[in-house]
């Protein structure tokens, strides 16, 4: 865990996230990104939102790898963090929060307990980015 990012999502409150469904995954983990990098300082290396990859070779279920680099021209810094997935809202975290709190007639307005859990999540990823050494 990288304590400076977890400080600085705590810091962004309720601007964290957009509220609305995140498609998928990946869309969560660059909302994220963009929440906790900051301007680049040429010390500290920040990861770059724009700079997300994914290797995902589950399929029903399984674990995506996002690769983060940092910012800066060609980087030789990178992120990274790990997402457990699953097939249904019973074993998929971001599909039981979009299933569990919407109806056929809201399921495009997100709730508020909707966007504490997606909070939640997104904090997860927060707390579970690495430095890649």
């Amino acid at each position: 865990m990288i304590q400076r990012f977890v400080d600085r999502f705590i810091a962004a409150g309720d601007a964290v996230i957009p509220r609305k469904h995140p498609e998928d995954y990946t869309e969560l983990v660059k909302w994220t990104i963009a929440a906790i990098a900051e301007e680049m300082d040429y010390i500290t290396p920040e990861p770059d939102p724009n700079r997300v990859h994914v290797i995902d070779d589950g399929d029903y279920q399984g674990t995506m790898l996002f690769l983060i680099a940092a910012q800066g021209y060609q980087p030789s810094e990178y992120f990274y963090v790990l997402v457990a997935y699953g097939s249904c809202g019973g074993c998929d975290t971001l599909a039981r929060i979009r299933d569990e709190y919407s109806s056929w007639e809201t399921q495009d307005e997100v709730s508020d307990e909707q966007y504490k859990n997606y909070r939640t999540l997104a904090l997860h990823i927060v707390q579970g980015i690495k430095e890649l050494p």
